[in-house]
């Protein structure tokens, strides 16, 4: 188990990695597998739900577990049918950083020899779980192409461990699996329950489906690894440690590519 500590760190580089390539035009492509709890006025209304109690509708439970997203499904794609051809342009030129940046995402990447280490954060660690769960997404094919197609798909995950680090291995691990045997892109993560009596995790992701031929692909991880994993868990921190990069609960985690 990773105990509580106070240590500090600052500034940790965030590298800037090798461009994918360029959006290529897709079609939206309609997704037909769905919870029993997807309605079917949900199915029929295609306006973007927003609020939690349409995210229960549509496959999310409802309690104070909230859902980590890559991006909102509402104003900031709707407003692309008002842009202008320089403002797309920009969209599709600005680099990864610069994306990741606007979407507001609590992750970022690290060389690592000849493998990626992942760097995530949160208010807690359910938190900081969910995004890392995003970044390995996002590493593997862009969230921000597959945040535009509704959130379609909903999956209960559950993986347990015996201590923070294999707990955090096997979460990322069964979702690496399902990805990989149900070409399902999770866009959205709602951890339900973090039980560390029992080492258990339960949460329920949202996403779309990845088409061979239309997805935008990414690099593929092959697997989580054990090797330089760090969990930190703080306490309170002021507004200077957060703007110098330092966060309440955070992680490190090196994937296999």
């Amino acid at each position: 188990m990773t105990n509580a500590t106070s240590e500090r760190v600052i500034g940790v580089a965030h590298d800037v990695l090798p461009q994918r390539a360029k959006k290529k035009p897709r079609r939206d492509t309609a997704m037909t597998e769905r919870t029993a709890s997807t309605s079917s006025a949900a199915e029929a209304d295609p306006t973007p739900l927003t609020t939690d109690d349409e995210d229960v509708r549509r496959g999310f439970e409802s309690t104070d577990a909230r859902v980590v997203r890559y991006a909102p499904e509402h104003d900031d794609f709707r407003a692309r049918e008002d842009e202008d051809e320089d403002d797309m342009r920009a969209r599709e030129d600005e680099d990864e950083d610069d994306t990741r940046a606007r979407r507001g995402v609590q992750y970022a990447y690290k060389d690592h020899t000849a493998d990626i280490q992942i760097h995530a954060w949160g208010c807690d660690l359910a938190e900081a779980y969910a995004w890392a769960a995003l970044a390995m997404f996002d590493y593997m094919t862009p969230l921000e192409d597959c945040a535009r197609v509704r959130t379609t798909r909903f999956k209960e995950i559950r993986a347990s461990g015996h201590d923070l680090d294999t707990l955090l291995f096997a979460f990322l691990d069964e979702l690496l699996f399902t990805f990989h045997t149900e070409m399902l892109i999770c866009t959205a993560v709602q951890v339900c329950e973090f039980n560390r009596d029992e080492w258990s995790i339960r949460a329920v992701v949202g996403g779309t489906t990845f088409v061979d031929g239309e997805t935008r692909q990414g690099t593929e991880i092959k697997a989580i690894t054990y090797s330089a994993m760090k969990i930190i868990e703080r306490g309170e921190i002021s507004k200077d440690d957060e703007s110098t990069g330092v966060h309440r609960a955070e992680l490190f985690v090196i994937v296999d590519i």
